[in-house]
């Protein structure tokens, strides 16, 4: 089993880096990796834990790109120190700062009056995300439920949305491999697309001293088997590798690590190549 797609308290989740390394440790992964949105501030933590317990683990973020919908790309084996991805990450977790503030303001002219002190409570000093806001929503009585949060306010269809700063596929790419990264696209389900090999062929354009599109999620619990065949049938016609991740979250989504447990031989591949990466 392995799960190269999972978030912490460094981004959007519930679970301390160190957390997830150990339930991953218990599950004995053969590889994992967080993935945390637009920065890398767990990943010491994470590499700390993973070689005390003798976890394989491969670094990792996932970035929220550009494109009519949602598209994100994920990124591994990147180099935590690297002083360019370091700087995009500070600009991008400032924009995002501002961005909770922003929906926190819009609340309140719509008389939900909480603060962002209240945010910050749920974030315990990590990085800010929409899942703090709906926490203080739920205490506060406004909501009943995360869903509820989502679907009426904070979502991407609420009335207090603020849309968030990102880059373009192309400057994503290039970041993840100016860092010594994999770029992969992940969950292609959720793309908005109906041609993603030409998707995928762009994105394959995209190089940087030579290093460009690595590989497609293809391996994900909302994947039903036929689209999970589909999008390992594109990365392999197009000479790329696949991944397999739960895009776990903790107790806020009702998701479990290294829930997807599919397997294929062109996982099992690429697999083998992310293992020269790990610590």
């Amino acid at each position: 089993m392995v799960d190269l797609h999972m978030h912490s308290t460094a981004s959007d989740g519930t679970d301390s880096p160190k957390r997830i390394i150990e339930k991953c440790s218990k599950l004995r992964l053969a590889l994992a990796s967080i993935t945390d949105h637009d920065t890398v501030k767990g990943q010491a933590e994470a590499v700390r834990a993973a070689r005390k317990a003798g976890l394989p683990y491969v670094t990792g973020a996932e970035f929220s790109v550009k494109y009519e919908g949602e598209l994100h790309i994920l990124g591994y084996g990147l180099d935590i120190s690297n002083a360019s991805l370091l700087d995009e990450m500070r600009r991008l977790q400032k924009s995002r700062t501002d961005r909770m503030m922003a929906i926190v303001d819009n609340l309140n002219a719509e008389g939900k009056k909480i603060s962002y002190g209240d945010v910050l409570k749920h974030a315990g000093g990590q990085s800010v995300g929409r899942p703090h806001i709906a926490q203080a929503l739920l205490e506060k009585g406004y909501v009943g439920s995360f869903d509820e949060a989502f679907t009426l306010y904070i979502g991407d269809r609420g009335s207090c949305y603020v849309p968030r700063e990102k880059l373009s596929p192309e400057e994503a790419i290039a970041l993840i491999t100016g860092a010594g990264g994999y770029p992969v696209i992940a969950h292609p389900k959720f793309i908005r697309t109906d041609d993603l090999e030409g998707l995928v062929n762009e994105f394959s354009s995209y190089r940087n001293n030579g290093k460009g599109l690595w590989g497609i999620e293809a391996y994900y619990p909302a994947h039903s088997d036929r689209e999970t065949e589909r999008f390992a049938d594109i990365a392999e016609r197009h000479g790329l590798h696949v991944t397999s991740g739960s895009d776990y979250h903790g107790s806020i989504k009702k998701v479990a690590i290294a829930s997807e447990r599919r397997e294929g031989k062109l996982l099992s591949e690429s697999i083998e190549c992310l293992l020269k990466k790990a610590i």
